[in-house]
């Protein structure tokens, strides 16, 4: 008599104990997969950031100068201000492989999207996105004005030096007046104000901007050596609104015609429980130099805390010297700076602020 085989089943135990061993090695398993997601995103961030480098050096062997920030000039004689010029990413586009855009804009106009009347061109490509721009790990994204995602968003930010009414850490940098602030200190120049005919000099300095209107900066600008300064750094993008996470507002604190040392300024920001309604802006625009879209920012606080505003009208209108944006990242930590060399270290939230300071600053001013 032949037996018969029967094949035995799971029980219901044993198949809940199978799930329940699976569902442990996926949450194991989870986290060392974001993890690695965020490790790619980060070094493509370096990567973007390193490009950066590499056009700031090809644009310095083309121009014997590294790029500037943009001032502010008038649509014409007898009209309102109006930021113009291009910030530095404007000025990089032939050296980050969008000549395409480069050809399209033009120079001798304003650059800040929705300015001049007869900016329509440089507004139109200002919206456009450069993926070099873009930090993959900000998945924010700014709402235009218009109220769709039309803003050219931006994570990156170039290096101001200082806060210009700064006196430095003791007081030890000098030059301040009532008629005249020392120029920036930071890795970018800035151009001389734009002014249309009829319209001169006086026109600003009645506006009470302080001289001189420009200045460049070449490798011979860095007594610290370009090793030792910061050239560029992360931003995170606000959305148009404002939100919770004070890294994507702007902290206003008033005063900006007091020379003040950076101890006190830095506590003066951490002070102040107001956020501006420009807070909307940051990210937005990585053409224009207006200094609320914050494409250039000073080393102020350190990585990861809030941004401020201070100073009237007549005072932050000088090329986004007074705008103490601080780098922001969505990387665990603290954020990625370019170095003026080229060269991209990972800065930690944690950096003594002597150390961040002295980071910023590219001729030896502090001691």
């Amino acid at each position: 008599m032949l037996s018969r085989c029967r094949s035995r089943g799971f029980t219901l135990i044993e198949l809940l104990v199978v799930i329940a061993i699976i569902g442990v090695l996926i949450a194991l398993l989870l986290p060392a997969v974001q993890q690695a997601r965020e490790a790619a995103r980060r070094a493509q961030c370096v990567n973007h950031l390193k490009q950066i480098g590499l056009a700031c050096h090809n644009y310095q062997d083309a121009h014997r100068v590294f790029p500037s920030q943009g001032s502010y000039w008038r649509c014409g004689a007898g009209s309102d201000w109006s930021g113009g010029g291009f910030s530095s990413f404007g000025q990089l586009l032939p050296y980050v492989d969008r000549s395409d855009l480069a050809d399209r804009l033009n120079y001798g106009m304003n650059g800040h999207p929705n300015g001049c009347a007869n900016t329509a061109t440089n507004t139109t490509v200002g919206r456009i996105k450069v993926s070099t721009f873009l930090c993959p790990s900000d998945d924010a994204i700014h709402i235009g004005a218009s109220g769709v995602t039309d803003a050219g968003d931006c994570n990156y930010m170039g290096n101001n030096g200082w806060p210009r009414q700064s006196t430095g850490y003791n007081g030890e940098r000098g030059g301040h007046s009532t008629t005249n602030w020392p120029i920036g200190n930071g890795f970018l120049g800035t151009h001389p104000a734009f002014i249309n005919p009829g319209v001169n000099e006086a026109f600003w300095q009645g506006l009470g901007l302080r001289t001189p209107f420009g200045w460049t900066v070449s490798q011979k600008n860095f007594i610290d050596g370009l090793s030792k300064t910061a050239a560029y750094s992360e931003r995170l993008i606000n959305p148009g609104l404002i939100v919770a996470d004070s890294r994507r507002n702007v902290w206003y604190w008033g005063d900006g015609t007091t020379p003040m040392t950076l101890p006190q300024m830095a506590d003066a920001c951490n002070s102040t429980t107001t956020r501006s309604s420009e807070s909307v802006y940051p990210g937005g625009s990585w053409l224009s130099p207006v200094p609320f879209f914050g494409n250039a920012y000073q080393h102020l606080l350190t990585p990861n805390t809030r941004n401020c505003r201070y100073g009237d009208l007549a005072q932050w209108t000088y090329s986004g010297h007074n705008y103490p944006f601080t780098p922001s990242s969505g990387h665990a930590g603290g954020v990625n700076v370019l170095y003026a060399d080229g060269s991209v270290n990972f800065i930690s939230n944690s950096i003594d602020r002597r150390n961040w300071w002295a980071l910023g600053t590219r001729d030896a001013e502090d001691s």
